[in-house]
């Protein structure tokens, strides 16, 4: 049965993340380690079957993007602060662009995260990607996707889905 897949921040190609991020500075040596590493968690998951929604964040510059072409799945990108390339370049490699998108009667997928006065009348979550697992939003209504927070894998909708009931 086909799976649908969640995930945000893999930032390909950004040298700097390295910087930026302690735990990926601590794991990998070179952005190229960083780049191979991320496609075999992507890989070991996702088969070319699947559904994965990217929340932002893919890569910086063409060359890192370059990398989306070696990613398993069906792909629908959310896009992030980073994501500056042409909607048409995008478009080669992603089935779909959005802005943010309401799923599954559920969730808002956005980059970053909304106002929580978005989610009093509207959506049950915030299922986002900007925060790289950082400590910040205090409500269970919150959901970091980031790669950083989840073991540098896309998570699962089942998987997800069963947060969200601990949450409710």
């Amino acid at each position: 049965m086909k799976e649908i897949f969640l995930t945000a921040d893999h930032h390909f190609g950004h040298h700097k993340i390295l910087q930026y991020e302690e735990k990926r500075g601590v794991r990998f040596s070179s952005i190229e380690e960083h780049d191979e590493f991320l496609i075999e968690q992507w890989n070991a998951v996702v088969r070319p079957v699947d559904t994965v929604y990217h929340l932002g964040d893919l890569a910086f510059g063409h060359q890192g993007f370059n990398v989306a072409r070696r990613l398993n799945g069906y792909k629908k990108l959310i896009l992030g602060n980073h994501d500056i390339l042409d909607t048409q370049d995008y478009l080669q490699v992603f089935a779909k662009l959005h802005g943010s998108l309401f799923f599954k009667g559920t969730a808002l997928l956005s980059h970053i995260p909304v106002h929580p006065q978005q989610l009093n009348s509207r959506y049950l979550f915030n299922v986002h990607g900007h925060m790289h697992g950082r400590a910040g939003i205090e409500d269970k209504r919150y959901i970091d996707i980031g790669v950083d927070a989840w073991d540098f894998k896309p998570v699962a909708w089942s998987d997800l889905k069963k947060v969200m009931e601990e949450r409710l």
